[in-house]
């Protein structure tokens, strides 16, 4: 039985499809300027990100060994560069990274990713803090994320169920697994979210793609 992940921004919303340079579908993180992260609402507050809702079609097992990588962009390019020099570029940003969480040090670099859903909503100065378990950063020791056997494990923290529209933590979740629909124990739902770092002294301008990619297994 094939086993499907939807990926959205809303929950409970449809896949993702952003018109993407170079004609290809996914998602647009924005602009980034010097100094920042995309997306953003405001430095100082440490507000702002790409919300992303996995979730998965299986009914009675779920999937496991859930885990995030970067790779080389696969859709036509449309970029400043190439699609291989821009994978090498995320890698390199991400190894020069420091863990500012709001880029105040002019440090801060690459694709960060941050696995505490934050229900209610407390994180504050802390979101994407890059010294905290639950934030990864894509490319870091240029070893970290960059392949399936580097891939970033879906952090317990990312686990939510879906009631009626309002999401709620999993009860008792599991790294890297996802329950089926309706399970309130493992969730069946992962929220994760997603920031690009620039850092101050970035000599280069223009258009970066590249492939987020969700790594699973799932047994029936």
């Amino acid at each position: 039985m094939a086993v499907n992940l939807t990926v959205s921004k809303t929950l409970g919303g449809g896949a993702v499809a952003d018109s993407l340079a170079g004609g290809g579908s996914g998602v647009d993180l924005g602009s980034v300027v010097n100094n920042e992260y995309a997306p953003i609402i405001s430095k100082a507050a440490n507000t702002g990100w790409q919300a992303l809702y996995v979730i998965h079609n299986a009914t009675i097992d779920p999937i496991t060994q859930g885990g995030t990588f970067i790779s080389q962009y696969s859709q036509t390019y449309g970029g400043a560069d190439s699609a291989a020099n821009d994978y090498t570029t995320l890698k390199n940003k991400g190894n020069a990274s420091d863990n500012s969480a709001n880029n105040n040090t002019g440090l801060s670099s690459g694709l960060r990713i941050e696995h505490d859903a934050d229900i209610p909503g407390t994180l504050g100065a802390s979101a994407f803090d890059g010294t905290r378990a639950q934030v990864n950063i894509y490319g870091d020791n240029l070893t970290d994320g960059i392949d399936i056997d580097s891939a970033f494990d879906v952090h317990v923290d990312a686990c939510l169920y879906d009631n009626s529209g309002t999401p709620v933590d999993a009860t008792t979740p599991v790294t890297g697994q996802l329950g089926k629909l309706g399970d309130t124990v493992l969730g069946d739902v992962w929220l994760m979210k997603l920031r690009f770092y620039l850092e101050a002294a970035a000599p280069d301008g223009g258009i970066i793609q590249w492939d987020w990619v969700i790594k699973y297994s799932f047994t029936a």
